[in-house]
């Protein structure tokens, strides 16, 4: 029922493993996650691993040490101590790097339970990036499509959700909005949470009741430089302009950038999970997915680390020096050479993605 979108189970993954060390994306893989060994010595060690499982404790740690080390000079995170041993939850994030949000999450929970992340169809159209993804727990959202298409992709997705969730008792990691957010607003789609309620057995008089057994858990990750801000701010510009298509290999690219780009202070919070009661009150609204909604956006907003370049930005866009105690001369240096870095159109943009953020916990300020 689910093969065109699960993720390989432990059965097939000593196979996927042989498929990998035979391909050309050993090389960089193994000279990133391993760089002191040979090909020869990283073949030996992914085709004698035995499990999914021996593979996130040791490859994708590895993987996330080498992120962790050359692009991020400080990772903190808070609420993990919400969060109970062996107990499934669906993590719904805010989404600023394409694997990097789910990626740093996956490795806090290691301990805790397996977490399974959603991944956009655009994503896994390479054989082998899908067999990576695949071998990690990704399991794959297709979008588009004819509006019956698209309703029979949807709920598909938000049966698997379940099944992974309530049968099998593992975490979901899943973004609150369709893609990554490039301006800097982070906004849950209502359309997500109507997809997740696709799976259960809603009424009219109770449409929520379906997510009470997901144990919904909101997530706020930050960046004190945000990943691919150029590039975002470059696309928010073209898609000013009209119709925007996405270049051929754009996505991948975006993937290498947020990996391998400095991206100082991230901080991951892990906020209250969201109760039956509240559910319950929400439900009785006559806008129960729109106030459950911003129900998750209040905790992801306000649980948002701001950063010295947030509020930079603010200052900046504002030309104010209302937040000048939270920042340094150096910044300054740093976030104007960030700044030259965009073409003089785009400038405007690159401060929004930063200035939004301080925008969201001090309402006063607009």
């Amino acid at each position: 029922m689910f093969d065109n979108i699960r993720p390989l189970n432990d059965s097939e993954f000593p196979g996927a493993m042989r498929q990998l060390v035979e391909s050309p994306l050993l090389k960089p893989i193994a000279g990133f996650v391993y760089p002191g060994e040979t090909l020869e010595q990283v073949s030996e060690r992914l085709c004698a691993l035995p499990d999914i499982h021996t593979m996130q404790d040791t490859v994708m740690r590895a993987a996330i040490h080498q992120i962790l080390d050359r692009s991020v000079s400080d990772f903190t995170h808070a609420g993990t101590d919400l969060i109970l041993p062996g107990r499934p939850y669906l993590f719904i994030s805010n989404h600023r790097d394409i694997t990097l949000d789910a990626f740093l999450l996956q490795y806090l929970l290691f301990a805790y339970n397996q977490l399974y992340i959603t991944f956009g169809a655009n994503l896994m159209q390479d054989p082998l990036i899908t067999l990576v993804g695949r071998a990690n727990r990704m399991f794959r959202v297709e979008r588009g499509g004819t509006p019956k298409e698209f309703y029979r992709n949807m709920l598909q997705v938000s049966q698997y959700i379940r099944q992974v969730i309530v049968a099998d008792q593992h975490s979901v990691w899943i973004a609150q909005r369709n893609g990554r957010t490039k301006n800097g607003l982070d906004r849950t789609e209502v359309s997500l949470l109507k997809m997740l309620a696709l799976g259960g057995r809603a009424t009219r008089e109770a449409p929520l009741m379906p997510l009470k057994s997901l144990n919904i858990v909101p997530v706020s990750i930050s960046y004190e430089w945000e990943p691919c801000d150029l590039l975002k701010a470059r696309e928010l510009h073209l898609r000013s302009l009209g119709p925007y298509r996405k270049a051929q290999g754009e996505d991948m690219n975006s993937v290498l950038t947020g990996i391998l780009q400095p991206k100082g202070h991230v901080h991951l919070s892990i906020t209250a999970p969201v109760t039956d009661e509240e559910i319950d009150r929400c439900s009785a609204t006559d806008t129960p997915f729109e106030n459950l909604a911003a129900l998750i956006d209040r905790r992801i907003n306000g649980a948002y680390h701001l950063h010295p370049t947030n509020y930079l930005a603010y200052d900046l866009l504002h030309r104010s020096s209302r937040f000048a105690d939270h920042y340094s001369s150096d910044i300054r240096i740093q976030f104007q050479q960030r700044l030259e870095a965009a073409a003089p159109q785009e400038r405007s943009l690159l401060l929004d993605i930063y200035s939004h953020p301080v925008e969201q916990q001090y309402p006063e300020v607009l």
